[in-house]
């Protein structure tokens, strides 16, 4: 009886973890990949991770703390499992360590039990197959399908990022428990965080606020609300708080010499970062001498990674490193690229601007 009794308390913990996350399995087919490890990205990857409610097991290690996986395609299979709340969106990259490039699935959704995917060269296919037949996937090519006008079907990229949201908006409407809707949401926030404006943010977090109490309860929905109430602090109009960085006591001094400082964040392995940079140098070169600045801040873990790209790209505005993002986490920085444009006073005049619209907007305002 006492045996019976502890194998129950040792089994409850367990037992309740089963009735709040539902099992799934992930089988993967690849020929093309055999023998290669890929890497299977779950819901969203962030400093917090206070996104997701799923984590992957394997027989040796719980790995609960980490929103991705690498596995090894062995005899043209993988297969990983895991628990889930609610459905997740899940994507597979490869990284191709002899040309440093990386490639990535579109991004599929799961629900409990088994689903099977197929991954051919990712370069040339990001689709997963018609094995894929979860229920949440399905809703979520639909969806896909309602704002393919305002979307690039094969790059993910959006052409018209108010005209989708128009549809999101209307789609929530009709369907306000939508997990796929609330996760499309943060995909366009969290994961494709790039030159997102305070009104494209604003427009994001008015539609989430259509979802059901349902939907507002998990996870997901309480870090996409947080972390966008967060990004609202330094929006249009406020003043950019007065950090400390390397030797230097305050940015305000070099702020206040320059009629206009954009400041960049950034780290070395950041592909969308690294892309800008070409742009910036020419748009550097043309206005530094009338009164506009850079100043780069980058949250490399290693400054060898970090000095690297600067002498590689020839960087030549001011740069300063925030080793582990320390700094860049406590003025809840966390999407990369992420970039403000300053007026000498350290107000914020544009915030995640392109580096077209910088170019334009330095043109107009310094000649």
């Amino acid at each position: 009886m006492i045996k019976l009794y502890a194998l129950i308390l040792f089994s409850l913990p367990y037992l309740l973890f089963a009735q709040q996350r539902k099992a799934f399995k992930i089988i993967g087919h690849s020929i093309f990949y055999n023998n290669q490890h890929l890497a299977i990205q779950g819901g969203a990857l962030s400093a917090s991770n206070k996104y997701n409610d799923f984590n992957f097991v394997n027989d040796k290690v719980d790995t609960a703390n980490n929103s991705f996986k690498l596995v090894q395609v062995q005899n043209n299979q993988f297969t990983i499992n895991g628990f889930q709340k609610y459905p997740h969106p899940f994507q597979v990259s490869y990284y191709d360590a002899e040309n440093e490039t990386g490639h990535s699935s579109m991004f599929f959704f799961i629900d409990a039990g088994t689903v099977n995917i197929e991954i051919n060269d990712l370069t040339t296919n990001k689709n997963l197959g018609n094995l894929l037949q979860s229920k949440s996937n399905k809703e979520y090519q639909n969806l896909k399908k309602l704002y393919s006008n305002s979307v690039d079907e094969l790059t993910g990229e959006i052409y018209n990022f108010k005209a989708k949201q128009k549809t999101i908006e209307k789609y929530i409407i009709q369907n306000p428990n939508s997990y796929v809707a609330l996760w499309d949401l943060v995909i366009d926030y969290a994961i494709d965080k790039n030159w997102k404006n305070d009104n494209d943010i604003k427009i994001i977090l008015k539609n989430a606020q259509l979802l059901s109490s349902t939907i507002k309860k998990t996870n997901t929905y309480k870090a996409l609300i947080e972390n966008i109430n967060q990004d609202l602090i330094l929006s249009t109009g406020k003043l950019f708080p007065n950090i400390q960085l390397n030797s230097i006591d305050s940015l305000f001094p070099i702020i206040k010499k320059n009629k206009f400082t954009l400041v960049d964040f950034w780290f070395s392995s950041c592909v969308p970062c690294i892309a800008q940079f070409p742009s910036y140098k020419i748009t550097y070169d043309l206005n530094k001498s009338k009164g506009f600045e850079i100043i780069g801040i980058s949250v490399d873990s290693k400054e060898a990674d970090w000095q690297k790209i600067i002498q590689k790209l020839d960087l030549n505005w001011l740069q300063y490193l925030d080793s582990k993002a320390i700094i860049t986490r406590e003025i809840k920085i966390l999407g990369f690229p992420s970039n403000y444009l300053l007026d000498n006073d350290g107000k914020i005049i544009k915030v995640n601007i392109s580096p077209e619209d910088l170019e334009s907007f330095l043109h107009k305002n310094l000649n």
